[in-house]
């Protein structure tokens, strides 16, 4: 997996549909209503690339959601 920056997956989940919000603590969420969808990162991410685990969370949310297909978040992000 290569490595992805916190701004790439930014834009690639607001092209989605997805809004930020900054949350009380150390986290930012992106929800898409229309799809029932929510992510949970940390701000610890914001400047850094996305750790192996969260950027597979994302994947699971996106397929599950029937957001994105696996094949094409591969496409983006591998």
């Amino acid at each position: 997996m290569r490595k992805i920056h916190f701004e790439q997956l930014r834009q690639t989940l607001k092209q989605l549909g997805f809004k930020e919000n900054l949350v009380k603590g150390s986290h930012i969420t992106f929800n898409n209503p229309q799809a029932d969808a929510l992510i949970v990162l940390s701000t610890h991410q914001q400047g850094d690339n996305i750790r192996p685990a969260y950027l597979r969370m994302v994947e699971k949310v996106l397929e599950g959601k029937g957001i994105m297909k696996r094949k094409q978040f591969e496409s983006i992000f591998h």
